[in-house]
């Protein structure tokens, strides 16, 4: 409990740097909206619940999720997606972990594109509307983190991500930034006889992105904590029901809740989740295709409420050895 207190304390002094340097930098802006290109929460399986894996981050989305949930990787893993989303946006991502000096290491890509945006249209003699100028938008995020296992039931983590952003043919429309999450993972219960677990993160405790206009941008953090129940008598053998509560730091942001419910046998996996009004639900399929090798399939169904009238199908491919 004094580790987990110091964690705590560290996350406080981290959180009041932030806020000093928003307060001095002159150029600085607090943005109302989460970085662009980590707005879009990736894998299928996570999505599936609802987003709610704050508490469970057991696989190569625990880099994004909580990297506290790393320290409990025992396998390697890789893992892919690409969905083109209903803003006809392309997103990529690409995540790897692996057991890495008392600990595990994981290493992602993420991009969010989109093509041939007109920036400016004219009109001709004959009334003609034509395009003057056309660029593309491209945003990557490169995560390197790495979780360490205190003792069975508690492991920390944090997640460093470089940024970059660029639109092309448009003046100062380059960007590059930098953003850490640290995360904790607790497990409840003896070992071996665990029956839930605590996450917790502070996304984005120091960020900052510099374009070139000059123009300096942070997010405001966002902290997480969630709660996984793995052994409800209720609730099929197999079941995992799991709840996230987001709050940005700051009065003027409600909290949000996810919700998320998965059942997993070792060759099908079935779940559903909620958040911020919107619904999702998935299914995964895994099988051996080697000595010690299982590939995984997972697809997720996300409504976009908010977003837009259309939904969104994910579907993620991983392999573990």
């Amino acid at each position: 409990m004094k580790l987990v207190f110091k964690f705590f304390m560290f996350l406080s002094l981290l959180y009041t740097v932030n806020c000093t340097l928003l307060t001095v930098g002159s150029v600085a802006e607090v943005g109302g909206m989460d970085i662009d290109v980590l707005s879009a929460k990736v894998g299928a399986r996570p999505l599936g619940m609802g987003g709610a894996f704050c508490a469970i981050a057991d696989n190569s989305d625990s880099p994004f999720y909580n990297p506290g949930g790393l320290s409990f990787v025992k396998q390697t893993e890789i893992e892919s997606m690409q969905t083109r989303m209903s803003t006809d946006a392309d997103h990529f991502y690409i995540s790897y972990v692996m057991p890495f000096l008392k600990g595990a290491v994981g290493l992602s890509w993420i991009q969010v594109s989109l093509g041939d945006i007109t920036q400016t249209t004219t009109t001709d003699a004959f009334n003609e509307v034509i395009t003057t100028n056309v660029f593309s938008y491209f945003s990557n995020a490169y995560l390197l983190s790495y979780g360490l296992q205190i003792n069975p039931s508690i492991g920390l983590g944090v997640t460093a991500k470089y940024l970059t952003s660029d639109m092309t043919l448009v003046g100062g429309g380059t960007a590059t930034g930098y953003s850490v999450t640290p995360g904790l993972m607790v497990k409840l219960g003896k070992e071996g006889e665990q029956f839930g677990a605590v996450g917790c993160t502070v996304d984005n405790i120091l960020n900052e992105q510099k374009w070139g206009t000059g123009t300096t941008e942070k997010a405001i953090p966002t902290a997480t904590l969630g709660l996984a129940l793995y052994a409800l008598k209720f609730l099929p053998f197999g079941s995992t029901v799991a709840f996230d509560l987001m709050q940005k730091l700051s009065s003027d942001y409600a909290a949000v809740l996810s919700l998320g419910y998965e059942w997993k046998n070792p060759f099908l996996a079935m779940r559903f989740g909620w958040a911020d009004s919107s619904l999702s639900a998935g299914a995964g399929f895994s099988a051996k295709t080697g000595k010690d090798f299982t590939t995984e399939l997972n697809y997720a169904y996300v409504q976009q409420v908010n977003l837009s009238r259309d939904n969104v199908h994910r579907i993620s491919l991983s392999g573990k050895w």
